[in-house]
Order: C-alpha cells, then sequence, then structure tokens
C-alpha cells in the first residue's frame, strides 16, 4: 500500500483502464462524463446549457448509488481515508453554495426579464420602458461582478481536486473497486466545474453591446425598413445578446416607433424565459443531488 496525494490518485486513475466488474454503475458514470464533456465543447447556447444540467444530474444520481453501495462505503470509511472524505464532504458544501448562487442569479434575471416584457405589453410611454431597461442593465454589471466572483470560487474548488489539502486516500494496486470510485469522485468534480462555469460564462456577455447586426438594422429602419426574422440574427452570439439587441433598438427609435421591433423583443423574451426555467429545473435537480451526496459523504464518515 502506498499513501498518494489527490492529485497523484488523479494522475494514476486516468492511466488506468478500469473492469467494468469493478462496479455495475461505472461505466455508465465514464459514459455519462464523456457526454458532458463533448457538450460543454460546444459553442454555449441555452439549448446546450440545459442538455449540460440535464447530464450532471444524471450523473450525480449514478454518483449517488455508488457512494452508498455498502462495498464503497466500506472502502471509503477506513481510518486512512478520513481525511480525504473529509475534503469531499468539504468540497460537496462549496458546490452546494456556488449552485445555490446561480440560482439566485437566475432567479434576478427571470425577474427583470418579465418587468421587461410587462413594459413592453402595456405599452404606457417610452419612460416606463427606460426605467425597467435602466433597472436591467445595473443588475447586467452587476450580475458581471458576481459572475466573476463565483468564476474565482470554481477555481478554488479546481485546486482542491488538483492539489488537495492534504488528504490522501491508501488504495491497494489491485483493488478496482475503490479505484473506480476515486475515478467517479474526481471526473464529477471536474464536470460539475466544467457546466458551471459554461452557465456563467453564458451570462457573462457585454452589455449593450454594439453588434454588427445593430448598424445593418438602422440602415434598414432608415429606408423604412425592419429586418425582423430571427435567423437574420443568428451570427450574434448567445441568447443573452440577441435579446440585447432587439432592446438597443427599442431603445434607439422607441417602442411606440414599430410595433414589429416590439414583437421581436416580446418573442425573444418569452422564449428566453422558458430556457430559463429549464435550466432553473436543472439546477434545482443538481441542488438536490449535492445535499444527498453530502449526505452520503457524512454517512460515511459517520461509520
Amino acid at each position: 500500500m502506498a499513501s498518494t496525494s489527490k492529485l497523484s490518485i488523479k494522475c494514476q486513475t486516468k492511466s488506468i483502464s478500469l473492469p467494468c466488474r469493478s462496479h455495475p454503475i461505472s461505466f455508465e458514470i465514464e459514459e455519462l462524463l464523456n457526454k458532458i464533456k463533448t457538450t460543454a465543447a460546444e459553442a454555449a447556447s441555452a439549448d446546450t446549457i440545459c442538455s449540460g444540467l440535464s447530464q450532471l444530474s444524471r450523473l450525480y444520481k449514478c454518483m449517488d448509488d455508488l457512494l452508498t453501495s455498502s462495498t464503497t462505503q466500506v472502502l471509503m470509511s477506513r481510518e486512512q481515508n478520513k481525511n480525504w472524505v473529509d475534503e469531499l464532504a468539504d468540497e460537496s458544501v462549496r458546490f452546494l453554495d456556488i449552485c445555490g448562487s446561480i440560482r439566485d442569479m437566475l432567479s434576478e434575471i427571470k425577474g427583470h426579464n418579465r418587468e421587461l416584457l410587462s413594459a413592453l405589453r402595456r405599452r404606457k410611454g417610452e419612460m416606463s420602458f427606460e426605467n425597467c431597461m435602466e433597472k436591467y442593465n445595473c443588475f447586467r454589471k452587476k450580475m458581471k461582478k458576481d459572475v466573476k466572483m463565483l468564476i474565482g470560487s470554481l477555481k478554488q474548488v479546481d485546486n482542491m481536486i488538483n492539489c488537495g489539502g492534504g488528504g490522501s486516500v491508501v488504495v491497494d494496486s489491485d483493488n478496482h473497486q475503490l479505484m473506480a470510485v476515486i475515478r467517479a469522485v474526481i471526473g464529477v468534480s471536474e464536470v460539475t466545474i466544467l457546466v458551471f462555469e459554461s452557465l456563467l460564462m453564458f451570462f457573462c456577455v457585454p452589455v449593450s453591446k454594439t453588434h454588427r447586426w445593430s448598424l445593418v438594422v438602422s440602415k434598414f429602419l432608415h429606408k423604412g425598413i425592419v429586418a425582423c426574422e430571427d435567423q437574420q440574427e443568428n451570427g450574434i452570439g448567445n441568447e443573452f445578446e440577441r435579446i440585447d439587441a432587439a432592446l438597443t433598438r427599442l431603445c434607439k427609435y422607441g417602442v411606440s416607433s414599430e410595433m414589429r421591433n416590439v414583437q421581436i423583443a416580446q418573442c425573444r423574451l418569452d422564449r428566453f424565459r422558458a430556457q430559463i426555467e429549464s435550466m432553473e429545473g436543472g439546477l434545482d435537480s443538481i441542488f438536490r443531488c449535492l445535499v444527498r451526496t453530502r449526505v452520503s459523504l457524512l454517512n460515511i464518515i459517520s461509520q
């Protein structure tokens, strides 16, 4: 037996081809890890974010099955592995805090989305819409700072995973079951960071940025023509930026200048509200999974 740091374990497990007999759930975990990495490599959009959150939730459910296995609990509860399990429990708290903060951010986004839609539907004058836009832009600037802080927190967790805090785990060279658990734990933590970072970067688009498309729209409007099909703006980043383009147009020409502009903004805000609700559902599921994971780790510690 040899005591190794978490970083050393990581290096070892990545070079090991784990047999499926180590645990029936190991293969499913490996498959989900690969799927999530593939999804995260795609261009960030609301759909890919929702897909990543759904896959991560499934992964945590598999992870919980692994951690609640009697064999796993016996292996991880050994005295020589206590510090390592303690670190995992601490890591789970950090993920819970970050997940909770992202959920709060989504709730605020949905609230501002609702206010903007309400202002556009009431059509009670420019001032109501301008007030909503002013609050929305202030929130977006604050959100960018919050995103930066949360990404910093994720980097701290990443350092815990890669460098460890002094905890170690003892592994027999032929103990495939424990090696499978180690590999799964590290893999799940890594892709959790990946998915959360992708979601946060999705939010972190420039506020009121002038887009190339805005210049094209200005020319069309000057000629009295409004180019309004969504597919014509597909080249503008993600959904946040497309909403920005529509809202910026309204700020420039007024909510009463062209009904079609209002309809475009309403359509995009409505669609984004549904996507935000889907993200909220995904994060709620992950939050519950993180709670179960923490309970499982605490049960192991208490043995």
